[in-house]
Formats: C-alpha cells, structure tokens, sequence
C-alpha cells in the first residue's frame, strides 16, 4: 500500500490520449503514472459522469423492490418493512462511502474483489470474488424469472409459456453486453434506468393519491394500515418474539433490495474520469435511499 501512496504522489493524476472503435474520435482517459495496465489488458473507459449516475441510481431499483416488498409487508407488517430498508439503507450508504473512496483514488480492472486482494490477503481477494459470481449466478435466474411473472399480468401462461419471455430475456442480456460496446452499454443502462425512475416516482405519487382518498372508492386510508393489523405482524409465533421475528424475516428482503448498489464499484475501471464521476455517483446513493426505498416503502404501507 505504501507503494501506490509514493506512486501517487510522486505521480499523481495524469492526462493521456487513448484511440477507441467507440466513437472514432480521440478521447482522454486519467490514469495514475506508474499503475497503468498494457493496451492489450486494459478496459475501454467509454462511461460517462452521467452513465455511472444512472447506474448507480437504478441499478439496484428491480424486482426486491418492486416485487419483493409486496410479500414482505403482508407477513412482516409496515412497521417492521420501514425499518427494516431504513436499518440496511444506512449501512449500505456507509459501505458505499468507503467503496467511493477506494475506487475514486486507485481504479482497478478487477473490481472490489482486486482491492481485497491487494490491500489484505490474496485469498480474500479470490473468496470475494467467487462469491461475487455466486451471487449473481443466482440472482440472474431470479431477476428473469420475476421479469416473466410480471408479463403474465398481461400474457397469461395458458396463452404463452413464460419460458419463451426468460428467452427472449437471456437473448436480449447477452447481445447488449457481449455485442454493443460499452458506450452501448452504458447509453442503454442510463435510458432503462430512467425509466425505472420514473416508474418508481409515479407509483410514489399514486400511493400518495391513493393513501389521500383519490382512489375509485374515495377512501382515505390514511394510517389504517398501520392499526388494523397493525404496524408488527407475527410470523411463526405470537407476543414479542413474534414480532421479532416479523422484522427478521423482512431483513432478508431488505438485504435482497439494495443488491445492485455495488456495480458503481464495478465501473469504474471502465469510467472516462473515475475520479469525478465515482464521487458524484456515490453522493446520489444516499438520496437513492431516502427517495426510492425509505419513502417507496412508507407510502405503499397505506
């Protein structure tokens, strides 16, 4: 460690020209003089400050959110759903501030995993990464899977199997990613991702409409929710214990919703300027939080 400290500042932040496929023009990428990797193993940096915005912004906004909350409030109750996501909310903040610092001052091509190994134990470093690609080797069949039940709100399975939309899915997945480049990459994660914000918003602002007696019955729900049942549910047991376990269980889903916060970690080795635009990215976690799961969560308990 002691040696990339004398490397930056006997160094520093330096410009350099990089010639990329991806717009033909010449771009300029920063990198720390003495850490740089080879032109044949070094990563196209093509993402823009807003790129990694947006993929810091949406990127964790899907199915634990839109989907996984519905289960979580009936069995755990509102109370015990709010602070659930506000509890996990501020440690994931906390963890994305120090991951923001790492990866600003020494961007790497093997992610968060390349900082475990580098600066504690290699073994570390390969346990990380494994476990990383566990993760979403589960993840991945989940999210499709949710995205095929979704459309079955509109395409019944009697009329189509929902194994033909996860298809469709993988297909689309992979020519994005192995195909488009990755300014594609990064254009197309930044307009889905927008949509996904604007979806987020919209459903806000109807459960507020909703809660407020805007509905077709006209009645204003207010905190009725939150007495009758009640804020606590009991899960598996009753009294306080019950309860307990209530608000255990939601932890769970909580953890599963904010799965996705870490990708910002992952782009950096392939940012234009990961130095300005990491820190941005991390300074909308927080509001991310706050905006699309602490207050989501709050107005879809009424």
């Amino acid at each position: 460690m002691n040696s990339d400290i004398e490397a930056f500042n006997n160094y520093g932040v330096h410009e350099h020209k990089t010639e990329s496929d991806n717009p033909p023009e010449k771009s300029t990428a920063y990198s720390i003089r003495g850490l740089e990797t080879s032109e044949a193993t070094s990563l196209d940096r093509a993402l823009e400050a807003r790129h990694i915005s947006m993929i810091a912004l949406g990127g964790a906004l899907g199915t634990g959110l839109l989907i996984g909350t519905g289960r979580a409030l009936a069995e755990s109750g509102p109370g015990s759903l709010l602070i659930a996501f506000t509890f996990m909310g501020g440690i994931i903040f906390l963890i994305m501030a120090a991951l923001g610092e790492v990866v600003a001052w020494l961007p790497l091509n093997a992610g968060f995993a390349g900082y475990a190994s580098r600066y504690c134990h290699p073994a570390l470093g390969f346990a990380l990464g494994w476990t990383y690609w566990v993760n979403y080797a589960l993840a991945a069949p989940n999210q499709l899977t949710a995205g095929a039940l979704a459309i079955q709100y509109w395409v019944p399975r009697e009329t189509v199997n929902p194994g033909v939309f996860i298809a469709i899915f993988i297909v689309a997945i992979c020519c994005i990613n192995y195909f488009g480049g990755i300014r594609f990459f990064g254009e197309f994660e930044f307009w889905l991702s927008s949509f996904k914000v604007i979806v987020i918003v919209g459903i806000i602002l109807l459960s507020i409409v909703l809660a407020a007696g805007g509905g077709p019955s006209g009645e204003a729900t207010g905190f009725k929710y939150w007495q009758n049942p009640g804020a606590f549910a009991e899960v598996y047991t009753t009294g306080a214990f019950g309860k307990f376990l209530g608000f255990w269980s939601v932890m769970i889903n909580a953890t599963f919703a904010y799965l996705g916060t870490e990708l910002v970690g992952t782009t950096a080795a392939e940012a234009h300027n990961p130095r300005q635009s990491i820190p941005k990215a991390i300074r909308l976690t927080f509001f991310r939080i706050i905006i699309f799961y602490c207050l989501s969560v709050f107005w879809w308990a009424f």
